[in-house]
């Protein structure tokens, strides 16, 4: 175990972790996981051109999340290859031996599009099936509600644009934890609620965060941009951030502005802050400080929304100078989160300190980026998962991905030849022509005992 920043050693134990069965890419792994479940005829996604082909078969299938469910039972997972996969832990985990348990999903979802967010629903309990359910956007199609134990969507809901009547995808996704009938779903310049009970009904209201899109915004009044974040308080606030890097105060019915402000500052240079747009927002368990985590930032910034726009604190040394998603936590006065360097960090007093904060503890828990550090609800267990895009072939400079997004990190790196049989002839030429060089995948869910 790598020692903490002091010279102390966190005392964490591997418990559970999936090995090294997603080391590789999308199509190695869907073929493991298809042989697992009996099902050699497996046929892949067809795609409109040999090197579309090879695109989707050759990136790694690299974890992009992993949430624990509210009471804790399982951990639910996104990936790149586009399947939610639900892993529920055995009940003796803590107790196991001197090896962690081996992870294996107890059901896996494939959607017929990509996943943009999910929100466990508030009462999801593993003793009570019926409550298991699970709210997903899918980019270009109604956000649908699903569940482990059912096949296809549960319900619908459709969020359409007034003016050109296509389906808008939400950015972020909220159950109020008061009022678990209802839920927030963020896009550009809205908040969209909607009520649990209507199924294939769409918002039965709408906050524009901004009077129009094309107009100026009025200081501390409206905000512009994609809202791609949200989170409730303690208190009743809910809190919305865009990825042009405002936040948003609200009630929880979606109105009542309390403030508005921007987190770029004039300081940010100066304290080494930087940011490309807010993917996550965290309150303390008080209700008092909100943590805004971006994208190519290698910080997180805490802020007293007692005196609104004021960065009380930066946590300094997260490591995320990436376009990738990377999952933070928070429980009690801890901050958690992984970095593009394989270690997770942890910041301890969360709003008892101001300025520049180094972490009080790091350790590695993998050898690539760790994409989500999630904390048991009685946070006395930690859930780690892993990876980036490495693409095993090497594009040409006019090849630039134009479709990546706010999960768009990529290292173009070389791997090892797909044995799928489904791969078309023209793309198995592709991945021999690279089969020489190689590179180890880290797409992996670890749990830990703290």
């Amino acid at each position: 175990m790598t020692p903490t920043i002091d010279g102390g050693m966190p005392q964490l134990r591997l418990v559970g972790t999936t090995q090294n069965f997603y080391h590789g890419t999308v199509s190695e792994t869907g073929t493991k996981e298809a042989q697992a479940a009996g099902d050699d005829n497996r046929t892949s996604r067809t795609t409109t051109s040999a090197h579309a082909q090879v695109r989707t078969h050759c990136n790694s299938n690299y974890f992009k999340s992993a949430q624990w469910s509210p009471d804790g039972t399982i951990v639910l997972t996104s990936s790149a290859d586009d399947a939610l996969r639900f892993f529920i832990l055995p009940v003796e985990l803590l107790s196991s031996g001197p090896k962690p348990h081996t992870l294996t999903p107890y059901t896996l979802h494939r959607p017929p599009e990509p996943v943009c967010a999910t929100a466990f629903h508030p009462s999801f309990s593993l003793q009570e099936p019926s409550s298991c359910m699970i709210l997903a956007a899918l980019r270009g199609l109604p956000l649908r509600l699903i569940s482990p134990f059912a096949l296809g969507k549960v319900a619908s809901y459709p969020l359409v644009s007034p003016t050109t009547e296509a389906y808008i995808t939400p950015s972020s996704l909220l159950f109020d934890p008061a009022d678990p009938n209802k839920f927030f779903a963020g896009s550009d310049s809205c908040l969209n609620v909607f009520d649990i009970k209507e199924d294939g009904q769409g918002p039965v209201n709408r906050l524009h965060t901004t009077p129009s899109k094309r107009g100026h915004v009025a200081d501390g009044r409206a905000m512009k941009g994609i809202v791609s974040a949200m989170a409730m308080s303690s208190e009743g606030v809910l809190g919305a951030g865009t990825y042009s890097r405002w936040v948003g105060l609200y009630d929880r019915n979606g109105f009542g502005n309390a403030g508005v402000f921007p987190i770029a500052s004039g300081k940010d240079k100066e304290d080494d802050v930087g940011g490309s747009g807010l993917t996550q927002l965290l309150w303390s368990n008080c209700g008092k400080y909100l943590c805004t985590i971006e994208r190519k930032s290698n910080g997180i910034g805490v802020w007293d929304i007692r005196g609104t726009g004021t960065r009380l604190a930066w946590l300094k040394g997260r490591n995320a100078d990436t376009q990738q998603r990377l999952g933070v936590d928070v429980i009690g006065s801890e901050v958690w989160a992984g970095g593009t360097d394989g270690f997770v960090r942890l910041w301890e007093g969360l709003g008892q300190a101001e300025g520049i904060i180094d972490p009080n503890w790091e350790f590695q828990t993998h050898t690539d980026a760790v994409s989500s550090a999630s904390l048991h609800p009685t946070g006395c267990v930690l859930a780690t998962c892993s990876g980036q895009r490495h693409s095993l072939l090497t594009r040409s400079p006019d090849e630039s991905d134009t479709s990546s997004d706010s999960d768009g990190s990529s290292t173009d790196l070389l791997s090892h030849r797909s044995t799928s049989g489904s791969v078309s002839p023209s793309v198995s030429s592709a991945m021999d022509k690279t089969s020489s060089s190689a590179h180890a995948f880290d797409n992996s869910l670890k749990v830990w005992a703290l």
